[in-house]
């Protein structure tokens, strides 16, 4: 991050309250050379990531559209993850119920052509002008063609429909799974197809050892953080494949089990 940026632990409202305050003490030097320091921002992810697949809190969110709005700050969200359908709302944010001023989307705007956005609302919007801000894919004629295809498709076919769905149908093996290996694996987070499930401490393996093991079964899943296995399947994944994941996942748990004893 570029200099100025603080780090709070996420969903923990009377952090976030407590940093802004302090943010907004002048240091004695920068008041002595007539400078004033104020909060600007407050970026989150709506669902961390690599951070281990956690969900914000409404009242989080909530709180930070506070704190913006009475600080004359931005409420800045990266939707680069969780954006584009992925969390079964075409945004993240919209999951929390708040607004931001401003969110970036990458990655899935394109289906897989590289392209990079970033979306602004208010006073905002008119910040960069022409020329402002280079980036080698923003505005890229190819990929903003890419980007309007991956737009119509979800559109058109209800993409939203099936993330739901099969979101739930994903979240509801998980948990099936979980009740018959309790050992090894905890209560399955997440929204939509954006869905972590956690290692529990005495599994006796990590969650890039389970990735690994799942590979070998013809399924491919990542890691989110040592503890944490993530899911995230294309969004047109059918009932069919969801099932065949979950057997495969379960196959892959067993062997771990059987092994261990």
């Amino acid at each position: 991050m570029v200099r100025g940026f603080k780090y709070t632990p996420y969903n923990d409202l009377d952090a976030l309250e407590k940093l802004v305050d302090e943010i907004n003490v002048t240091p004695e030097e920068d008041a002595k050379a007539g400078r004033k320091r104020g909060v600007a921002a407050i970026m989150l992810e709506p669902l961390q990531g690599e951070g281990g697949i956690v969900p914000g809190k409404r009242e989080y969110f909530e709180l930070a559209r506070k704190l913006c709005d009475d600080n004359g700050a931005l409420l800045m969200c990266d939707e680069v993850q969780v954006g584009m359908g992925r969390s079964g709302s075409l945004w993240g944010h919209e999951q929390l119920g708040v607004e931001p001023d401003v969110f970036t989307s990458a990655k899935a705007l394109g289906g897989g052509v590289p392209i990079g956005a970033m979306m602004a609302r208010g006073e905002a919007a008119s910040v960069f002008g022409p020329g402002d801000h280079a980036s080698t894919y923003g505005g890229n004629p190819l990929a903003c063609a890419a980007g309007l295809a991956v737009a119509e498709y979800l559109s058109e076919h209800d993409v939203l429909a099936n993330v739901q769905a099969r979101g739930e149908q994903l979240m509801a093996g998980l948990a099936d799974i979980a009740t018959r290996y309790p050992t090894v694996l905890g209560e399955a987070r997440g929204w939509g197809l954006l869905r972590g499930v956690p290692i529990k401490e005495d599994a006796g393996c990590t969650a890039a050892e389970l990735v690994g093991d799942a590979m070998g079964e013809g399924l491919l899943l990542v890691a989110a953080g040592p503890t944490v296995v993530r899911f995230v399947p294309p969004l047109v994944v059918t009932e069919e494949e969801v099932t065949e994941a979950m057997v495969r996942f379960e196959k892959v748990i067993a062997k771990r089990v059987e092994s261990s004893s």
